[in-house]
């Protein structure tokens, strides 16, 4: 008896469909992207909104700490994307994601965003399910955690003001930054070193002669994260 050839092309197709239908289901929810490599400009992170451009001169940058777009990762709708180009808008507390080719910035979904990377820097959003309480909503860089955490928001606060010399306006943004320490589920915002002593307590004198033997101090904003940090360390593992 000769083959039925039609039968077995419907057999290979309903196959072949069976197999693209079940398969993506299973390798979206289950790996890690490298964008560049595998999910290109067709990832569903890319789909935002241009991000506005300031159509004024300024002084300061409105991100984080460059406006330099850094290498980074991304969880998105509980997708990871690895090797994006990302940077934090801290004036308006926005995530921005730079295309490889031509320069596109885009506005990613906050509401989508649930943690990522820009160098070693690493942040997580509290807002929706994940808000807590006593917290702002937004996106918190995590300068350390452990039984504790350190938690910085980082802020850039847009001024203007009249130039005397009568050349008009001058703008600028400008770091106002908080930190907060979360224990026990609760966050307390820091401002001093003074501070690590009025959290903890019990570890009060030790706190003291920590700094003082290790003469810690600070002069600059950059400073004061990796201060904040060694004290947040040593009261966190004594």
């Amino acid at each position: 008896m000769e083959p039925n050839f039609n039968s077995m092309k419907k057999y290979l197709f309903a196959a072949v469909l069976l197999k693209l239908l079940l398969q993506p289901a299973f390798s979206f929810s289950q790996e890690k992207y490298n964008f560049t490599e595998e999910a290109g400009l067709n990832a569903a992170v890319y789909r935002g909104v241009e991000a506005p451009v300031y159509q004024f001169r300024y002084q300061g940058s409105p991100y984080a700490y460059s406006d330099s777009f850094a290498v980074g990762s991304l969880v998105y709708n509980d997708v990871e994307y690895r090797g994006l180009l990302l940077n934090l808008n801290a004036h308006k507390d926005e995530l921005h994601l730079r295309l490889p080719a031509g320069g596109k910035v885009i506005e990613l979904d906050k509401r989508l965003v649930e943690r990522f990377e820009i160098g070693s820097r690493r942040f997580v959003s509290y807002m929706g399910e994940t808000a807590m309480e006593g917290l702002s909503e937004g996106f918190y860089e995590v300068l350390y955690s452990g039984k504790d955490m350190l938690l910085k928001k980082n802020v850039r606060g847009y001024y203007e003001r009249l130039q005397t010399s009568g050349k008009g306006v001058f703008r600028y943004f400008d770091p106002i930054n908080r930190y907060y320490i979360v224990k026990d589920g609760t966050p307390v915002q820091i401002s001093r070193m003074k501070d690590f002593a009025k959290v903890y307590k019990e570890e009060k004198k030790a706190i003291k002669v920590y700094i003082r033997k290790n003469r810690i101090r600070f002069i600059d904003m950059e400073d004061k994260d990796l201060v904040f940090r060694e004290i947040m360390s040593f009261t966190d593992n004594n």
